[in-house]
């Protein structure tokens, strides 16, 4: 029996035993072996990830809402106050303080819970840090809903309550200053009452305390801690009361008078208890009758609220904010995309990652700079690789061109203030890296990540003033490359980058990391000089290829001094190299996330070089398999299980090696383990590494641009276009059309639609290209689909078989 590598993690069936849920994982994992994944296939691959926090905010706003997987709401003012590189987001400071966390916990007789008298583990709770969560997909606006069956301690109230919430701004969903109000409104709605037996009302206390409570790490599995002696509220709460029509309010107003909360209610009643007077431990104690339907609604401003302009919000309602809201969210870019598979669960993925990319952006109050961020609460700051991903991958294809150009404007602003990490370097006009302000820690592969990015923006949306406004900063940038590779001034290999730090490791390295992310940054800005016709053009060309010389050179030589291994039936390789020169990071987790398998990405080897093969082997099945303790944590040595990495799932970069090789089985396997793995199945919120930090959007770019990739691929060749070449069999439906609609390229947007019609002998094709710039040609691959006789492409009918590749 094929054992999935996690299944003796915590079990996904919380009504059984780990070793039953095993079990049934792996004969889950058995029986689609096969068949070719699809999300109902690759669903139980993994346990379900503990520990899931998501963002509900608005677009740009240097605040957001943070419900971990309980329905805990987070407003945490200033996450990076205590970061240990130093000030962080300095600008933030004023508030520090202002915050607060409303914990919710059910109640049989409206009693304040026992305070723990020790620090614990969140998901050590009964529950085992899996909750119950989802998008409400009947609003425009991301309304996050949590289920709360109403247990406690002492048995079940009979009674289940809907927890809904959503940002709200009255400036509208996205931020202009960063100084604009937030509020989170929360709704808790009885949803069901059990026929035989049930308390008379739903009672939940929820406790308004401290933010710095809740302890975040990376360092392991179990990734939040609570501290019971941080979690008292810093300023007293007095409780008044006002009558609005048929509603009864109370509010909770701080000493100086600003209002924290606000509770409405038609029914039921919102009372503020303390554990003992002036201890400052707070809870609102909100009792619900136990009547399907009855709610009360709860108001949050970020920032303790003036009276007047927290009452005006309140008077709007929850009702009222909420289609405003779906309103404005509705409204689209005109050159934004569409896209619907015959799998919802792809669809919903696809929606809530462009939201999550949106929302992981802030606007600097002090100055107006607006940036995309890493994450949210843990990593609301910038690294500029991993951030770039949801431009580059994401948003770009989906068409949300301005958005991008928009928050890639930071790095024209601030380019060469920072001095590129590594000791051969100095400040250069040209070195794009993250402001001091937003910076945690530089890696050298920023620059390139950031140089992909913008002339990516220009060459996916072809909009004249994106590219006039991203010129300079790319001729800027492609400079700094051309002069960095003549620094002499090192001890590694010669005409290619000097050593300098690549990961968060902080040691430099002359890493292949650091390489690769430049060598694609400055290809992709040869494309769009070449493309505009740009006199530099020519000059730039020659420095990748000389770039792209220097480096495979060194690094083949590199490589034959490495020692080899083999596998369990014998077969040699090599162990492949991270870097040019100097000690390798073998057992570091990193050897994988930034190794050598991103070459075949950034065009600097191909995937069938030999390196390459042997570098897949390696994190396949060499000897770190067989080390691999699926009940470990992130740093042990990292692997490969359903094809993307044990470490962190974003970097699986194995996933365009099969790609370019055309390995379908392994290349769908790894998407389909980005969206059941590497995202909450629930809420689609990425993760750094598996039950660790959350709220990241690059996992969830890779995925879509495999996923673009495997349908309409513009890169496996130049000037050719590819369609259907890798498109997962879930898609070829005969119950509904497949649509992607109006996909950013570099020749321009497409749409291609396609449905298996005849009882399966036809595939009709709807192609509708609206191309800038002609390619040279377009392939459609004909899909595997047994019986198949034709293909019908926009009316024309073509015999064909699988596998036949037609020229349109």
């Amino acid at each position: 029996m094929n054992f999935p590598r996690e299944c003796t993690l915590r079990s996904s069936f919380p009504q059984v035993s780990a070793l039953a849920a095993c079990f049934l994982l792996c004969i889950s994992a058995c029986s689609a072996e096969a068949e070719e994944p699809s999300f109902e296939s690759a669903k139980n691959w993994f346990p379900s990830v503990r520990n899931v926090w998501t963002s509900v905010g608005i677009k740009n706003h240097p605040f957001r809402f943070t419900s971990l997987y309980n329905g805990t709401i987070v407003a945490d003012t200033h996450p990076l106050r205590s970061m240990p590189a130093g000030p962080i987001k300095e600008y933030l400071n004023p508030y520090i303080g202002q915050g607060v966390q409303l914990t919710l916990t059910p109640s049989f007789d409206g009693s304040i819970p026992q305070r723990p008298d020790h620090a614990f583990q969140l998901s050590s709770r009964p529950d085992g840090g899996v909750g119950m969560q989802g998008w409400d997909d009947d609003h425009a606006t991301p309304v996050l809903w949590t289920r709360w069956p109403m247990n406690t301690m002492y048995g079940s109230t009979g009674i289940v309550v809907r927890e809904e919430v959503f940002a709200h701004s009255p400036a509208g969903i996205e931020a202009k200053t960063g100084k604009e109000r937030l509020y989170l409104w929360m709704r808790l709605k009885v949803e069901h009452v059990d026929q035989f037996e049930a308390s008379p009302n739903a009672v939940m206390m929820i406790h308004i305390g401290n933010p710095d409570m809740m302890q975040r790490s990376m360092w392991h599995e179990e990734n939040l801690t609570v501290h019971p002696e941080r979690a008292i509220y810093p300023r007293a709460l007095t409780r008044d009361t006002y009558q609005k029509e048929n509603l009864s309010c109370c509010r909770l107003v701080e000493p100086d008078g600003r209002v924290r909360l606000v509770g409405m209610m038609s029914a039921g009643s919102a009372m503020l208890v303390e554990r003992t007077e002036g201890s400052r431990d707070y809870y609102l104690q909100v009792s619900i009758p136990a009547v399907k339907g009855t709610y009360v609604d709860l108001l949050v401003p970020m920032l303790p609220g003036d009276a007047d302009a927290v009452r005006a919000e309140a008077d709007l309602g929850f009702d009222a904010a909420l289609s405003q809201n779906d309103q404005q969210w509705t409204k689209r870019p005109d050159t934004a995309a569409v896209v619907v598979t015959p799998e919802p669960h792809v669809n919903r993925a696809i929606r809530r990652m462009i939201e999550l990319a949106q929302v992981t952006s802030e606007t600097n109050p002090e100055n107006g700079d607006q940036a995309l961020l890493t994450g949210n609460w843990n990593y609301d700051t910038l690294w500029p690789t991993p951030t770039c991903m949801a431009t580059h991958m994401l948003l770009d294809h989906l068409g949300y061109h301005q958005f991008v150009a928009d928050n890639l404007k930071i790095f024209h602003k601030y380019q060469g203030s920072t001095k590129p990490p590594g000791e051969a370097y100095e400040l250069h006009p040209g070195y794009l890296g993250a402001p001091k302000q937003l910076s945690s820690i530089d890696w050298l592969t920023d620059h390139g990540s950031v140089l992909h990015a913008m002339a990516q923006n220009a060459l996916l949306s072809g909009d004249q003033q994106i590219i006039d406004e991203a010129l300079e900063p790319i001729l800027k940038g492609c400079e700094f490359l051309r002069d960095a590779r003549r620094n002499t001034n090192h001890e590694g290999a010669p005409g290619v980058l000097p050593p300098a730090v690549a990961t968060d490791t902080g040691v430099p390295s002359q890493a292949v990391w650091n390489i690769a992310w430049n060598y694609k940054g400055l290809e992709s800005a040869v494309k769009l000089l070449q493309s505009i016709g740009h006199p530099r053009a020519d000059e730039f060309a020659t420095e990748a290829k000389e770039y792209k010389k220097a480096f495979v050179n060194a690094y083949r030589e590199r490589a034959a001094t490495m020692p080899t291994w083999k596998t369990d039936a014998g077969v040699e390789h090599r162990v492949v190299p991270t870097g040019l020169f100097g000690p390798e990071m073998q057992s570091h987790p990193f050897f994988l996330d930034t190794g050598p398998m991103v070459l075949v990405y950034a065009g600097l080897l191909d995937a069938d070089d030999p390196l390459m093969k042997d570098s897949l082997a390696y994190y396949r099945e060499g000897p770190d398999t067989k080390l691999y303790d699926p009940r470990g944590g992130m740093h042990q040595r990292a692997v490969l299980t359903h094809e993307i990495s044990t470490c962190e799932p974003c970097y699986s970069f194995n996933i365009l090696c099969s790609w370019q090789s055309g390995d379908r089985e392994k290349f769908l396997e790894g998407v389909y383990a980005l969206l059941s793995g590497a995202l909450s199945q629930q809420t689609f919120s990425g993760c750094e590494h598996r039950h660790g930090i959350w709220s990241l959007p690059a996992p969830g770019a890779l995925m879509f641009y495999a996923m673009k990739l495997a349908v309409i691929d513009d890169q496996l060749e130049p000037g050719q276009f590819h369609l259907l070449r890798l498109c997962p069999e879930a898609w070829l439906s005969a119950e509904q059309q497949t649509v992607f609609q109006n996909i950013a390229t570099e020749s321009g947007p497409v749409t291609l639609r396609f449905k298996v019609v005849d009882g399966g002998k036809a595939l009709d094709v709807e192609w509708e290209p609206s191309f800038r710039k002609q390619p040279q040609g377009v392939q459609l691959h004909v899909p595997e689909i047994a019986g198949l006789e034709a293909v019908i492409v926009n009316g024309e009918r073509h015999p064909a078989k699988p596998g036949d590749i037609l020229e349109l």
